[in-house]
């Protein structure tokens, strides 16, 4: 009995030495982190005192919006002794996590945010890709109500409760990639895409803490620009035997043969963005602007490279913004309804000036609501 005894006991000792040494492994390499952003950042941002109400954040297109913010301030001001000021902070290359760690140097925030962003968010690497696993496992830890709970009221269990795993540290000059592979982005894509919606939604929880009123804009998509890669997986000899033969049609005039063939074909390939991109075409030469916004639009989601927003981006800012019931303004959707797609933008990035100058317009007459002026 005693012996039996002793054995319990050291097996009890061994199980308490090793969850000792687990937990203490665990909050040696884990720093405190309420939500497990996979990267560090290696500098702090001095404090920045802003000097008007409203804040323009976000990569270039935001702070290409930023141009038009005299006609913002004209239209909220329009019954004010004088204009509403608006600041912007927006950078160019600035990805959402930087936009962020950007904010954070903010005391005190903005009555109103605006944020647009979405199109840089795979030149600045955030994650190593052997630490993908983890990452996911971190987030799926989060996605449980009561942790994301303990984890806000004391953050320090952080250290225990998520894997370790190595994060990438961020200077404060950014290192951008070349042009990723195949490989390479299809290898980081899943994770790029939920990182965006985690960020996001953070930045509208950091608001909404700070007392500041958030406004997402979509970011507008030249649909009928070509993808510029399209995965190899997705096509065949026979596939692009099949795209010969309905560019002859095309050649010869017959629309509407080419148009019944490319249907066809999309039902089949369901992921090849340079056939749904033939699709937009022969349906725009149809006139068929409908069907040509819904191809175009596809074939932007499966271009096999990042060199733009997408609609995956696009989607994700509307669900962020139903889901956190921050206010949206669908700025895609409200230049696409503008007409022809041919004529909507003046670069493969940008849309017309005019454009932006409607789009400042109705956000305006928004804010001008809101704030009941």
């Amino acid at each position: 009995m005693k012996k039996i005894l002793t054995a319990l006991l050291g097996a009890i000792l061994i199980i308490l030495v090793l969850a000792v040494c687990f937990l203490g492994y665990r909050y040696l390499k884990n720093p405190v982190s309420v939500v497990p952003f996979p990267y560090e950042f290696n500098y702090t941002f001095e404090k920045i005192k802003l000097d008007a109400p409203i804040l323009i954040v976000g990569d270039r297109m935001a702070n290409h919006l930023a141009k038009f913010s005299d006609d913002l301030a004209k239209t909220i001001s329009s019954e004010l002794s004088s204009p509403i000021r608006i600041q912007s902070l927006a950078s160019p290359r600035e990805g959402i996590h930087r936009t962020i760690h950007r904010l954070e140097s903010i005391s005190p925030w903005p009555q109103i945010l605006v944020y647009q962003g979405g199109s840089e968010e795979f030149f600045e690497p955030k994650f190593l890709p052997s630490e993908i696993k983890t990452i996911r496992k971190n987030f799926k830890l989060f996605d449980d109500d009561r942790i994301e709970t303990l984890m806000i009221l004391y953050p320090e269990l952080s250290r225990l409760i998520y894997h370790p795993f190595e994060r990438i540290k961020l200077n404060k000059e950014s290192v951008y990639q070349t042009e990723l592979s195949e490989k390479e982005f299809l290898t980081r894509l899943e994770t790029e895409i939920l990182l965006y919606e985690r960020q996001l939604s953070h930045l509208v929880k950091m608001a909404k803490d700070k007392g500041s009123l958030i406004i997402l804009l979509t970011t507008p998509v030249k649909l009928n620009a070509p993808p510029k890669k399209t995965c190899s997986f997705t096509t065949s000899i026979e596939l692009e035997a099949e795209e010969i033969k309905i560019r002859k049609h095309l050649e010869d005039g017959n629309l509407k043969s080419a148009f019944s063939e490319i249907k066809q074909l999309t039902m089949i390939y369901s992921s090849n963005a340079s056939l749904y991109y033939l699709h937009g075409e022969i349906a725009l030469q149809l006139n068929d602007y409908n069907e040509a916004y819904t191809a175009f639009e596809k074939a932007a989601a499966f271009d096999c490279t990042s060199w733009r927003s997408t609609p995956l981006q696009n989607n994700i800012i509307r669900k962020v913004a139903k889901e956190q019931q921050a206010l949206l303004f669908d700025m895609d959707r409200f230049v696409q309804s503008s007409g022809d797609p041919r004529t909507l933008f003046y670069d493969d990035i940008f849309p017309q000036n005019l454009y932006y100058e409607r789009s400042m317009q109705q956000l305006g007459l928004v804010i001008k609501k809101i704030l009941k002026l």
